[in-house]
């Protein structure tokens, strides 16, 4: 049997499964439409900013080949030239430092060790599991009130999953 279709001003009450799946679909189009829209405008923007690169690798290049024959300003950090409109900058960067954490650590452990760093950290899911909660607070097995956590009651949270 074909389901009619329903329109929202012609119940006010969702009491079927019927309205229920009605309303259930109507919330999954307008998700997928809203989806639609969402990448259709992340491919445009991806476009957009490809094109623009493109658009303005060339023009760089030249600027920065034009930048080589003139008199510019020179810093600790960068080479800088001014014209009308505008300034070109040639920074100097950091180098990139590509780690390997384990090994240096192993090696910091026996050579270095004051740049070993040791963290406490509380393992709060393992102290959860292991706690109750009592009129706003946290306490242990024994009924100790563990200082430094408030308990703030939520409400629940209605989700239509479809």
């Amino acid at each position: 049997m074909a389901e009619q279709e329903i329109n929202i001003n012609d119940y006010s009450v969702i009491d079927t499964d019927e309205k229920a799946n009605w309303a259930a679909r109507k919330i999954k189009e307008a998700r997928d439409r809203r989806d639609e829209f969402v990448a259709w405008y992340e491919r445009k923007i991806t476009e957009i900013n490809e094109q623009t690169d493109a658009e303005t690798a060339t023009l760089e290049a030249r600027l920065a080949d034009y930048f080589a024959t003139v008199p510019h300003r020179t810093t600790k950090t960068m080479e800088v030239y001014d014209f009308p409109g505008g300034k070109l900058v040639l920074k100097r960067q950091n180098p990139e430092f590509k780690r390997d954490d384990k090994t240096i650590i192993e090696w910091a452990r026996t050579n270095a060790p004051q740049y070993i760093k040791t963290e406490e950290r509380l393992d709060w899911a393992s102290l959860k599991d292991a706690t109750g909660t009592f009129e706003g607070t946290v306490v242990t097995e024994d009924g100790e009130i563990i200082p430094g956590i408030e308990v703030v009651e939520r409400p629940a949270k209605f989700v239509v999953d479809v």
